[in-house]
């Protein structure tokens, strides 16, 4: 296999090396496309970091945000889609990733070094590489050339499907960043919210966590939450319970903290320990959300999949709204239709909102057909 080839002359070029008298630098016209400009990440991204690249990219340029443009912007979207599925399938394999590293895209792609004797290349900051390595007459390897031959469309639907699953087991959302897992242990970031007196607000001052449990709906439309907490005081005068209004805004992510700053238990006199509220994500019935972006999945019958179908979504406003999706042509399990602007709310940006993602699931019968039934269907789609 393609993979196998890979496997096999990495482990060569791994043992046999290349000798430096025989490297110099190639000029910027042969590096062909470089994977890590077009998703905009760096060379040494992680798998994290390359996968949320790939979904802002093909979100951005998805076909379906660019239908009412002219054609050659529609083009243009397309073309990049594109990009950004080959991009992400090199980077997100690391074989694949560390032949692109060492030879860039022509390299990748031909099955090695290009045919140029004593040439060096960095594609994006890689290592270099010369003649000499086993395979053909030109030093490369025969047979492990690599060509994107995919649907960009498909693979965009199974990347989506991937993550809905991967979402689904969690109760909250599990992203590392901005308002994610990562400020829920360890704090900070531009999701910390403070209140209270700014004297309290001392890094040395210790803090009493607790979790608060948000649905979508509270994170898409905002509330207040009235917590009542209990508290330990060395000041006379000073109430040993207290109501706290946690102001949960739209858009609103799970990690965000909430920090009240002086209203816990005091330490000292005229010190007190900062409360910190921490916002949970409950898992919801309906939508998956993925930072701005919120997931849905249709599930259509075989028959409705293929000769069409009306199905309404509802929406996470306070007064009930409705999106139709009418569906006239077949749609299958690897079929995505993106709804700009329906997503979450964009905190920082008031007025902004993510996409609403939309996927199929087709049921299949769950049983063998009757042969009445396979005769309609061959009479229905003859060969």
């Amino acid at each position: 296999t393609t993979r196998g080839v890979f496997k096999s002359f990495l482990h060569r070029m791994n043992k046999e090396g290349t000798p430096a008298s025989k490297r110099r630098k190639t000029s910027g016209a042969n590096m062909g496309q470089n994977y890590y400009d077009i998703l905009g990440v760096g060379k040494h991204a992680t798998e994290e970091e390359l996968r949320k690249a790939y979904k802002k990219m093909a979100v951005k340029w998805h076909p379906d945000k660019h239908a009412s443009k002219t054609d050659a912007q529609k083009n243009e979207a397309e073309e990049k889609f594109k990009q950004m599925a080959e991009a992400y399938d090199v980077l997100s394999d690391e074989e694949k990733r560390a032949v692109y590293d060492l030879y860039g895209e022509e390299g990748l792609k031909g099955g090695g070094p290009p045919p140029q004797e004593e040439q060096h290349f960095q594609p994006g900051g890689g290592g270099p590489y010369g003649s000499g390595y086993p395979g053909g007459p030109s030093g490369r390897p025969t047979g492990a050339g690599y060509t994107y031959a995919g649907d960009p469309s498909d693979f965009f639907a199974q990347f989506t499907r991937a993550t809905n699953q991967r979402q689904s087991s969690y109760g909250e959302t599990p992203f590392e960043g901005s308002g994610g897992l990562e400020e829920m242990l360890f704090g900070g970031g531009d999701q910390a919210r403070h209140f209270g007196s700014k004297r309290h607000q001392r890094s040395h001052v210790p803090e009493r966590c607790s979790s608060v449990p948000c649905t979508l709906e509270d994170m898409y439309r905002g509330r207040t939450r009235k917590m009542k907490i209990t508290r330990k005081s060395q000041t006379p005068g000073r109430p040993t319970e207290k109501i706290l209004e946690v102001p949960i805004k739209p858009g609103f992510k799970a990690g965000t903290r909430i920090t009240f700053s002086g209203e816990g238990d005091e330490v000292e006199p005229g010190l007190a320990e900062n409360i910190v509220f921490v916002l949970r994500e409950v898992k919801h019935d309906r939508f998956v959300r993925e930072g701005d972006d919120l997931h849905y999945e249709v599930k259509v019958s075989l028959a409705d999949s293929l000769c069409g179908f009306t199905h309404d979504i509802v929406m996470l406003d306070e007064k009930e709204r409705i999106k139709r999706l009418r569906k006239r042509v077949p749609v299958s399990n690897l079929t995505t239709q993106v709804l700009s602007g329906e997503g979450m709310p964009i905190s920082k940006r008031p007025g902004e909102r993510g996409d609403l993602i939309v996927s199929f699931l087709v049921e299949f019968p769950p049983s063998e057909l009757s042969e009445e039934q396979k005769e309609h269907i061959r009479a229905a789609f003859p060969n």
